[in-house]
């Protein structure tokens, strides 16, 4: 029988992932994470500084199958659908 580990830390889910540690926790924290809560990470520990760990293959799955979103869905700071006004030709 071959055991896995499941549950492995930031960076080495970074790691396996191909990008940088920060990347994936500002993707954690955003608002159009793909990342659960539960599912695709944890907190270890009884306390609110306890270590986060990922499970490589939930997290793997969500990370693969989050679809980003196209400039023109981002409001900005104009207002969606908003262009800059154009230059007058002098």
């Amino acid at each position: 029988m071959t055991t896995t580990k499941d549950w492995i830390s930031t960076a080495a889910m970074a790691t396996h992932l191909g990008i940088h540690p920060q990347t994936i926790l500002k993707l954690r924290r955003s608002d159009l994470s793909p990342f659960r809560e539960g599912v695709d990470f944890r907190w270890a520990g009884l306390t609110t500084n306890g270590n986060l760990q990922w499970h490589l293959a939930n997290a793997e799955s969500s990370f693969t199958n989050f679809h980003r979103l196209t400039s023109d869905q981002f409001e900005t700071y104009l207002g969606k659908n908003n262009r800059l006004p154009s230059r007058q030709k002098s």
